[in-house]
């Protein structure tokens, strides 16, 4: 199975094979990002904002995240992506190459530069949502009280 993947570092590697969910994302568990209106689904530690000594706030992960329509939000942990079809749910990553594009462009626009085919106002808003994953405050758990009939 093609899957790939953006490290706390930023760094996007591609796989071919077996997907160790485990050792790449963590013991905890994952957790699916909704990607309204594509065929790939952003996967991220299912506790990572609770723990960040094990699981540092992924800068880059997120921005490529929110360019690709999820939540504007911190990620922490790797990244993992993966095709996503709601019948038969975790598949093959389908045309890898746009991750590559889009991972790129967050890469310039972090470092202050504008990427060709996009505007001024994009990497600005690029820089911004980095902001914001690393300052946002962790988010709480609300714990309530059931009571049945």
């Amino acid at each position: 199975m093609r899957w790939a993947l953006i490290t706390v570092d930023g760094e996007l590697t591609q796989h071919d094979g077996h997907l160790d969910w485990d050792q790449v994302i963590g013991i905890e568990g994952k957790a699916r990002v909704f990607l309204p209106g594509l065929a790939v689904a952003g996967w991220v530690n299912d506790i990572g904002l609770l723990d960040p000594k094990n699981y540092p706030r992924n800068v880059v992960g997120s921005c490529v995240l929110a360019t690709l329509g999820a939540r504007v939000q911190p990620y922490a942990g790797p990244v993992v992506f993966t095709g996503w079809d709601p019948l038969t749910e975790i598949g093959p990553l389908p045309n890898p190459e746009f991750l590559d594009t889009v991972q790129g462009d967050v890469v310039k626009a972090l470092a202050g530069q504008t990427p060709r085919e996009l505007s001024p106002s994009w990497a600005q808003q690029m820089r911004e949502i980095a902001e914001h994953v690393r300052t946002a405050p962790t988010p709480g758990l609300t714990a309530r009280t059931v009571r049945l009939p």
